[in-house]
C-alpha cells in the first residue's frame, strides 16, 4: 500500500469509554467523511454511555490533510444534529507540526480539543479528569 493511500480504522474500548480513530496517508474528503461516519456509528455503539466517553484522534500516521478536508471535519464538529454525540474530551496526536497546525483549526467548532505529538500524551491528557468508576 503506498505511504499516501488513505486509510482509517476505528476501536472502540468500552471498559475505559474511548473510541479510537487511527489515520494514515493523505486524508482525502471522502475517506474523512466515511471516518466520520464511522465514528459517530462507534459512538451510537456506546448507547447510555455516549457523551461520558472520550475520543483520540491518532494522526500519527497521517502525511496531510486537505485544506478542504479540514474545513469539513470542523463542519461536522460545529453540527448541532451531532451536540448529543460529542465526546467528554476529544484529542489529536501527530508528530507533524503541519498537521498538528491544520488540527489546531478545527478549534474553530469546538474550542476545548487538545493537540498533541504523542498518542501516549494525548492519551494522558484524555484520562487525567476521568470520573470515579469509569
Amino acid at each position: 500500500m503506498s505511504h499516501y493511500a488513505p486509510q482509517f480504522d476505528v476501536r472502540v474500548d468500552r471498559e475505559r469509554l474511548l473510541v479510537d480513530l487511527r489515520m494514515a496517508g493523505f486524508l482525502t474528503p471522502e475517506i474523512a467523511q466515511q471516518a466520520t461516519d464511522a465514528v459517530r456509528a462507534a459512538v451510537r455503539s456506546l448507547g447510555d454511555d455516549a457523551g461520558r466517553h472520550v475520543t483520540l484522534y491518532d494522526a500519527t500516521a497521517l502525511t496531510a490533510l486537505q485544506g478542504i478536508t479540514v474545513e469539513q471535519v470542523a463542519a461536522a464538529f460545529a453540527d448541532p444534529a451531532i451536540r448529543s454525540l460529542w465526546a467528554r474530551r476529544v484529542a489529536y496526536c501527530t508528530p507533524s507540526a503541519l498537521v498538528r497546525m491544520q488540527v489546531a483549526r478545527l478549534r474553530s467548532a469546538r474550542e476545548d480539543i487538545g493537540v498533541f505529538a504523542t498518542r501516549a500524551e494525548a492519551l494522558a491528557w484524555l484520562f487525567e479528569d476521568a470520573p470515579a468508576g469509569g
